[in-house]
C-alpha cells in the first residue's frame, strides 16, 4: 500500500523526457547531469527549436516532458551572473503575451524567475534594464517563447532551466552570435580570426565561457531535482489533453484493462492517466481480494515489460484503498483533481472517467452523479453485449432527459472489451490459464493462493 494517497508513478509505462540544449557547451553539461535522458543539440533562436521539435516528433514515442537547458542573461536582481533558475513564466517581448510553465510547482524554494524571449542579443545594461521594464521578465533568452509554445501544442509537460552567464551590469560580447555555427556548436576559426582583430574580445570571451561553466554547474542541481520531480507527478490537463482517470476493482488487472487505458489515452492524446483501485465498489458484490493483493497485482501489471508504452504519464493512486469502505467516484475526483495541473482551470472536459458502457448506464445511480459531471466527463468503451449503436441512443435519451447536452464525444473509437475479471476468476477457478492474465500477476494470485476452487 502506498503511503499517502499521491500518484505512484510509473516510469516503465510512461513517455520519456527529452532535453533540448541550444549550444554544445550546454549540451555536454546537460549529459553530465547523472540522469540516462536523451539529449538534442539545437542552435540558437526559434528556427533551431523548429528544428528541435522536428526531430522530436520523429522519435518512435512521443516524450511526455521536454526541457530546455542552457545558459540566459540576466536582466534584474537576484539574477545576477553566475546563479541558476527554474523558469515559472516565459513572456514573448513582440507580443506581450506569456506562458505559465507546467511545472514549475515542483521547483525548490526560491528557484523561481521568469524569462523575457528576444530576438536578438540584450547585450548593455541599459537594454537590460529597458527589456525588463518592457517584459517583467527577469531573465531573457532567444528560445523560450517558441520552446513553450512548441512544447503545448504537442500537450507535454515542458521545464525551462537557466543559468545565468551575464548579470544586470554586464556587457554582452554581442559577435558571441558568429562564433557558434547554426547546430550551436564553436566556430573555432571564426573565434581566432575575431580575437586577432580585437585582441581586447579574447580576455571578454574567455571570462564570459569561464561565468557560463559556473553557471551551467550550478544549473545542473536544478536540473536533476526538476527530472526527478517530474517523474512523480501528473501532467498539466487542458481540453485537447485531458488527464483520464480509470477506477475499477482490478480483481485481477488483466492485458485489457491496461491495453484500453493506452488505447484511450492515445485517442484523447491525453496528457495523464491515474488508475485508482477500489476499496470497495458499492454497486457489486462484496468479496473481492484483500486490498494489499490486488495493490500487488495492480503495481506487478503496470511494471509488465508485455505491457505497451503510453506517451501519457500513466500512475496508479492509493487513494481510494486509503479511504475504505465504499469508493465513491465523487471523493475520488475531489481528492484527485487538486493534484493535476489546468483541471480547475480548463473545467471539466480536461478531466475525462474511462468506464465501460454497463457503468455508464448506470450513472445516474452513481453518488452525486451531477456533481461528477461538474468535475469530469466520462470516455466511454464498449462492453459486450452493448454495441456503439445501442449506446449512442442511449446517451441521447440520456442527454434529452436531463438536459446535458454534450453527451455526443463521449463515447470512444476503441474495439469493444470483450475480457473481464469475472471472466478471467471463472477461468482459474477451473485450472486454467487464461492468456488475458499477465505471468507477473499469475504469479502473484497463485503465491497468495487466489482464484481457486
Amino acid at each position: 500500500m502506498p503511503p499517502e494517497n499521491l500518484p505512484t508513478f510509473h516510469p516503465g509505462r510512461a513517455g520519456s523526457t527529452v532535453i533540448v540544449c541550444p549550444m554544445q557547451v550546454e549540451r555536454k553539461a546537460a549529459e553530465s547531469c547523472g540522469r540516462p535522458v536523451p539529449v538534442i543539440q539545437c542552435g540558437i533562436g526559434n528556427d533551431a527549436i523548429t528544428r528541435a521539435f522536428t526531430r522530436i516528433d520523429a522519435l518512435p514515442e512521443r516524450p511526455r516532458h521536454v526541457v530546455l537547458f542552457g545558459i540566459a542573461g540576466g536582466l534584474r536582481e537576484p539574477c545576477d551572473r553566475e546563479t541558476a533558475w527554474v523558469i515559472d513564466r516565459v513572456v514573448d517581448a513582440a507580443t506581450g503575451a506569456s506562458a505559465n510553465s507546467p511545472t514549475a510547482r515542483l521547483a525548490p524554494p526560491k528557484s523561481l524567475a521568469s524569462v523575457g524571449h528576444a530576438d536578438t542579443i540584450i547585450a548593455t545594461p541599459a537594454d537590460r534594464t529597458a527589456f525588463a521594464a518592457r517584459t517583467g521578465a527577469n531573465l531573457v533568452d532567444m528560445e523560450c517563447w517558441a520552446f513553450a509554445q512548441a512544447a503545448m501544442a504537442r500537450g507535454m509537460a515542458w521545464t525551462i532551466v537557466r543559468g545565468v552567464s551575464d548579470g544586470p551590469l554586464d556587457d554582452m560580447p554581442i559577435e558571441v552570435l558568429d562564433l557558434v555555427d547554426p547546430d550551436g556548436n564553436p566556430k573555432l576559426a571564426a573565434a581566432a580570426a575575431a580575437v586577432l582583430k580585437s585582441p581586447s574580445l579574447g580576455a571578454r570571451l574567455m571570462a564570459l565561457q569561464s561565468r557560463s561553466t559556473r553557471a551551467l554547474a550550478r544549473a545542473q542541481a536544478l536540473l536533476t531535482h526538476m527530472l526527478d520531480s517530474v517523474d512523480g507527478s501528473p501532467v498539466a490537463s487542458s481540453v485537447e489533453h485531458p488527464a483520464l482517470i480509470m477506477g475499477g476493482t482490478f480483481d485481477p488487472p488483466h492485458r485489457r484493462h491496461l491495453g484500453m487505458l493506452i488505447e484511450a489515452c492515445r485517442a484523447l492524446s491525453a496528457s495523464s492517466a491515474i488508475i485508482v483501485p477500489a476499496a470497495a465498489n458499492p454497486l457489486k458484490d462484496t468479496g473481492a481480494a484483500p486490498q494489499d493483493v490486488r495493490w500487488e497485482m495492480l503495481q506487478a501489471a503496470l511494471l509488465d515489460p508485455g505491457m505497451p508504452r503510453s506517451s501519457a504519464a500513466v500512475m496508479v493512486s492509493g487513494c481510494e484503498l486509503e479511504r475504505g469502505g465504499a469508493s465513491y467516484t465523487i471523493d475520488t475526483l475531489r481528492t484527485l483533481l487538486p493534484l493535476i495541473p489546468g483541471s480547475a482551470e480548463h473545467g471539466p472536459r480536461a478531466v475525462r472517467l474511462l468506464i465501460g458502457s454497463d457503468a455508464l448506464m448506470q450513472l445516474d445511480r452513481w453518488r452525486d452523479w451531477r456533481a461528477i459531471l461538474d468535475l469530469a466527463r466520462p470516455a466511454v468503451v464498449i462492453r459486450p453485449p452493448h454495441t456503439p449503436e445501442e449506446v449512442r441512443a442511449w446517451l441521447a435519451e440520456f442527454s434529452d432527459r436531463y438536459a446535458l447536452g454534450d453527451t455526443t464525444d463521449w463515447l470512444l473509437p476503441l474495439a469493444p472489451v470483450d475480457l473481464s475479471s469475472t471472466g478471467l476468476r471463472a477461468a482459474l477457478v477451473r485450472g486454467e490459464s487464461p492468456d488475458g492474465i499477465l505471468p507477473s500477476v499469475a504469479k502473484i494470485a497463485h503465491r497468495h493462493r487466489l482464484y481457486r476452487a
